[in-house]
């Protein structure tokens, strides 16, 4: 028996048995098109190729406008069908339709090249004006901090001084009744940077607490406030370099009885 695909006017031959399994339903292998095979079912094979060239003149009124479904999406829809032209002489073989397309071999044009390059070369830009709007905040992670200064070495711009307060040592702390003022407390420290590279100054920050432990004052202060005049902030802390504090402030009163001193 044989069966023409509506789709693609495809001519197969299929058994009794398969299409007793599928309910007569069956799935083209040109074109994906399932079909019912019993309404364009022929006994003979010059009988089906007659109607073969007739529906090949109307193929384009007959052809459904239903998108191809995969064979998985029918369960029970018959495969294995045999188009005419893989048949042997014989007809007695069954075998699946053939692939009689050619693979086609395009070159890349450059144009695609020159495209690739220039979306790369946009990324990177973007990636270098991220880090240089952000150089001030990245610069104090010790991870960026190099490729951060050969850009600037590039470009010419600055970058701040790298902070790290932990690598401040305090050396030498005075806390005393202020010898001039009343109600207030002179405080005398030295401090120095145990790191390799020159930092920022910190904010210095001094705090009491009670007898309970608790902190009843608190004030940081910054670089212009504890730092004698004439000291250039700007140009930071030396490796090893000794940093002299002197402040006046308010007594905290008789609850404290201890203070601390912090880098920040």
């Amino acid at each position: 028996m044989y069966t023409i695909c509506p789709g693609c006017c495809t001519l197969f031959q299929v058994t009794a048995g398969q299409l007793g399994k599928a309910g007569g339903m069956v799935h083209c292998g040109e074109c994906d098109h399932v079909y019912s095979a019993v309404d364009y079912l022929y006994e003979e094979l010059p009988a089906a190729r007659e109607a073969l060239s007739g529906q090949q003149e109307v193929s384009a009124r007959m052809q459904t406008s239903r998108p191809a479904t995969p064979v998985a999406a029918w369960p029970g829809v018959a495969t294995g069908m045999v188009r005419e032209k893989d048949l042997p002489p014989a007809f007695d073989s069954l075998a699946k339709p053939l692939f009689t397309g050619d693979w086609r071999h395009e070159g890349i044009a450059w144009k695609d090249v020159l495209k690739g390059a220039g979306f790369g070369l946009l990324l990177l830009l973007l990636g270098f004006q991220w880090m240089y709007f952000n150089r001030a905040e990245l610069s104090a992670q010790y991870y960026w901090r190099p490729a951060l200064e050969r850009m600037c070495d590039l470009l010419g711009c600055e970058l701040p001084l790298r902070a790290e307060p932990e690598q401040l040592e305090l050396l030498d702390r005075d806390v005393r009744q202020h010898p001039q003022v009343a109600s207030a407390l002179l405080i005398n420290a030295t401090f120095t940077n145990r790191s390799v590279f020159t930092q920022s100054y910190p904010l210095f920050e001094i705090s009491f607490s009670n007898l309970a432990g608790t902190v009843v004052a608190v004030r940081r202060f910054k670089p212009s406030e504890y730092l004698a005049g004439g000291v250039d902030i700007e140009a930071g802390i030396a490796p090893d370099a000794l940093v002299r504090v002197v402040l006046e402030v308010q007594d905290p009163g008789e609850d404290a009885v201890s203070y601390q001193f912090g880098f920040f």
